[in-house]
């Protein structure tokens, strides 16, 4: 009897997972929306806008620096210390404000030797000392200016001259290539929905990118005065904008 039960119990159990098993496969899966039942696929067109808008910098970034080396520690911080000094001197007299120049880095490192024989440790033989300053200027006309005193008050070490736009001004004109974009995308999305028969419903998401890249200038001492044109910038936006159509 015990056997015999045990069997009976077995049949039905597998009877139930057959059963369940053949419930499961007749429900049926949304695979669109991973939800279960008989709610209708949403059916969307995605297209990309571009968007892009010239403009004239209204800012000029110059990073230069002072560097010495000395026998000490003390003696080429010293002479950076002065260096830089005369430098900013030289920048104040051509008109440049105190509130225009911030200190970017600043360093004093160890200067090696390092010899042909690997077993001997690299001797110390002197300091250098390093410090870079940023200027950044509206009046185009007195980056050149800036340059030029700057070297010639000791200034051994440019970066070059950056233009760019203010907080203000790129997002004036980052609006601008929004609505351009937008424009793009929108007209994209009519002429797609034409050609298939479709109508649009109205956009569901818009997920936007922004490029923008400002222009870098090498700066070379002339013989007067260093000569700066700056030219116009551009500044794009991307925009993938889904639409739900009918």
């Amino acid at each position: 009897m015990s056997n015999r039960r045990i069997y009976y119990l077995a049949a039905v159990a597998i009877v139930a997972i057959v059963l369940i098993s053949a419930v499961a496969l007749t429900r049926p899966v949304d695979l669109q929306t991973g939800n279960q039942g008989n709610q209708p696929i949403q059916k969307t067109l995605q297209v990309t806008g571009v968007g892009t808008v010239s403009a004239q910098p209204d800012q000029a970034i110059i990073v230069l620096a002072v560097q010495t080396q000395a026998g000490t520690a003390t003696q080429a911080s010293t002479d950076n210390a002065a260096a830089m000094s005369r430098v900013l001197d030289a920048l104040a007299s051509v008109g440049i404000d105190k509130s225009s120049i911030q200190t970017v880095s600043y360093y004093l490192t160890p200067i090696y030797d390092y010899r042909q024989d690997q077993t001997t440790p690299p001797k110390i033989v002197g300091y250098a000392a390093r410090n870079a300053i940023q200027i950044t200027l509206s009046d185009f006309g007195l980056v050149g200016r800036a340059l030029d005193a700057a070297i010639n008050a000791g200034a051994n070490e440019v970066q070059g001259v950056m233009f760019t736009l203010s907080k203000e001004a790129f997002s004036n004109i980052e609006k601008q290539a929004l609505q351009a974009a937008i424009q793009d995308a929108d007209s994209k999305a009519k002429a797609v929905a034409s050609s298939l028969g479709v109508t649009l419903l109205g956009p569901i998401s818009i997920t936007p990118g922004y490029v923008y890249q400002p222009m870098f200038e090498k700066a070379t001492l002339a013989a007067n005065q260093t000569p700066i044109q700056p030219g116009s910038l551009e500044v794009t936006v991307n925009v993938q904008i889904a639409y739900q159509i009918a």
